[in-house]
């Protein structure tokens, strides 16, 4: 079945909204994963918080220059299906595919060092798209969620 990864995921907009396009999230990194229950069982979720940014073709230095940085909190309600290992100091992806499976939606985290992973859930939102620059990530001090 084919799937067109921002059609499935409400808020998709922030996202094609800021880098102007639906980027695969290469070079990406996965910031933190969270998971929560409500205490009545009736749900349960994954917050993915993934730092990205596009890179340009213009080479400053040694590397190519890095535009449009921001952390993309993503969401995946009502859990099925979890395998996540190797999280570490640095979570850098391949790419962050997202998918259909029957009647459900997944997240795939395709590493490129650190941190590999699948979830799969009823829903896929992004919860919030946050513009920073490079200087406040280079300094270590994060934007608050």
């Amino acid at each position: 079945m084919d799937f067109e990864e921002q059609k499935e995921i409400e808020n998709a907009r922030l996202v094609t909204d800021h880098f102007g396009y639906w980027p695969t999230f290469h070079d990406s990194e996965i910031i933190s994963i969270t998971f929560e229950r409500t205490l009545d069982k009736e749900s349960s979720s994954a917050m993915l918080r993934v730092y990205s940014f596009e890179m340009t073709d213009k080479v400053i230095g040694r590397h190519y220059q890095l535009i449009k940085h921001c952390f993309v909190d993503i969401e995946i309600k009502d859990l099925i299906k979890i395998e996540i290992e190797g999280f570490n100091h640095q979570n850098a992806l391949l790419a962050l595919e997202f998918g259909r499976e029957a009647n459900n939606v997944f997240c795939n985290m395709v590493s490129a060092y650190g941190v590999d992973g699948y979830i799969e859930g009823k829903e896929i939102k992004i919860k919030r798209l946050e513009p920073v620059t490079k200087d406040n990530v280079v300094k270590g001090q994060q934007p608050t969620h």
